[in-house]
């Protein structure tokens, strides 16, 4: 398949830092279960105002749901997101309200790390990737995001505040010492996260089918592996109906190249065996992916 670039595909960061800023006066006065209760009122707000992730959601939902789509699944969706986003408060204060977590497959990650070449976290925008942060200080595992930095909000700013040391773990995709920053920690054990499932404009893409539609995803995550040969682990952490977060972990199960030959066949192979995991938690999970926009081109 040939590779596209599609700068469609970056859209600023919605948020307002005001009300960000009330969000977190609130949550240290009253704390996270008594806050739930004004989720839905701020979902109904956004979810009247904010015609376009309306229609995103709505395209996505009837994807992701085959047929049961219901009134007042759009809104539902816009929920999950709010949750997500008011848990997220609390992973990054590390307070005594912090979200449990649930964890599967974390003998395979010990191993991992265990030989020393650090690894990289390949998940998604579904659930929480903040979620990972406890397992990591649990663990004393240093976790890095290599993030596109560009297109971020205001209410995201002041979300990171909660944490002097967040913008320290954070390598900004397209900077020229990006690759460094990435290899010297890989060399030191570290994890470096990072999501596939959005295009910077700066990067090149591969064509798939997801959810019954084309889609276009980044190859940067797997020409990175393929850079460093550190290995690749699927991640995930969503919400449960509990309210713990179900941290997995997933083997990456594509086998690197041996030669500069069979790059392109990896990472043919390596986008289809992603999008087919994305697929999967969309099915499983369809209200815990927070991509509110015209994901699949196909808006009016």
């Amino acid at each position: 398949m040939p590779r596209t670039t599609d700068r469609r595909w970056i859209v600023p960061e919605r948020g307002n830092r005001l009300v960000m800023r009330l969000a977190l006066w609130l949550a240290r006065k009253v704390g996270r279960r008594q806050l739930e209760w004004l989720l839905w009122p701020v979902s109904l707000y956004f979810f009247v105002v904010n015609a376009s992730a309306r229609r995103a959601s709505r395209a996505y939902l009837q994807r992701a749901l085959r047929g049961r789509y219901r009134t007042g699944a759009v809104l539902r969706h816009m929920h999950s997101f709010a949750q997500a986003v008011l848990d997220r408060i609390f992973f990054l204060q590390d307070s005594k309200h912090m979200p449990p977590v649930r964890v599967e497959g974390r003998e395979q990650l010990l191993q991992t790390l265990a030989a020393g070449q650090g690894c990289l976290f390949l998940g998604a925008h579904i659930g929480s990737f903040e979620a990972f942060r406890a397992l990591g200080r649990e663990h004393t595992i240093p976790l890095r995001m290599l993030m596109y930095r560009s297109n971020l909000g205001g209410a995201t700013h002041v979300l990171e505040a909660l944490d002097p040391a967040y913008a320290g773990l954070i390598i900004p995709i397209g900077e020229v010492d990006t690759m460094l920053r990435v290899a010297e920690s890989l060399g030191k054990g570290e994890i470096v996260g990072i999501l596939g499932d959005r295009t910077p404009d700066t990067g090149r893409c591969v064509p798939a089918r997801m959810l019954g539609g084309d889609v276009s995803i980044p190859e940067g995550p797997f020409r990175l592996a393929l850079a460093t040969g550190a290995p690749l682990v699927l991640v995930s952490a969503i919400r449960a109906a509990d309210g713990v977060y179900d941290i997995r972990f997933e083997r990456f199960d594509v086998p690197y190249p041996s030669s500069r030959q069979g790059r392109a066949v990896f990472v043919q192979m390596a986008v289809e065996r992603y999008v087919g995991w994305v697929e999967t938690l969309c099915l499983r999970h369809p209200f815990a992916w927070f991509n509110f926009y015209d994901y699949w081109k196909d808006a009016p």
